[in-house]
């Protein structure tokens, strides 16, 4: 649960304050869970830690949705032709905030732009604009660092 608080935020306090505060929810909603089959706890668990992330963000919600400067793009690392999947999150870590967090939560965890929109407040349309400036973003930081 770890790697996907880190994925939405950055400050290794925060992402302790909402591992915190997840399994507490979880302990303390146990009584609700539902088994449903073989990962049906751990799609209940990731799914209250998603919504933790996003209340997190939330508070801080005032610079979440910002265009940034195109200006200020900066490789996480240069020269990663032989980069793994670990590599690419940590570039995926280096995207504006309101653009990892739809990124994430479209590509990585399979919510639909609608769901999107319910979790964050938004627009459908809002939501699809961010993950289109994301990818864009993405394809960018990729290219500086070397990946065609």
């Amino acid at each position: 649960m770890a790697r996907l608080c880190v994925r939405y935020i950055k400050d290794k306090d925060e992402i302790r304050d909402v591992l915190t505060e997840g399994f507490m929810k979880v302990f303390q909603q146990l009584g609700k869970f539902e088994y449903r089959g073989g990962h049906s706890l751990e799609v209940w668990i990731r799914k209250i830690m998603v919504n933790e992330c996003l209340m997190r963000l939330r508070k801080k919600r005032a610079h979440l949705f910002i265009e940034p400067s195109m200006a200020n793009i900066e490789p996480a690392q240069s020269g990663v032709a032989d980069a793994d999947a670990m590599e690419i999150l940590d570039l995926i870590q280096t995207l504006p905030e309101g653009y990892r967090t739809i990124f994430n939560l479209y590509v990585i965890d399979g919510y639909s732009h609608k769901e999107i929109a319910v979790l964050l407040g938004i627009s459908e349309s809002a939501s699809r604009s961010q993950l289109t400036h994301a990818r864009n973003r993405l394809k960018l930081i990729l290219t500086k660092c070397g990946w065609s």
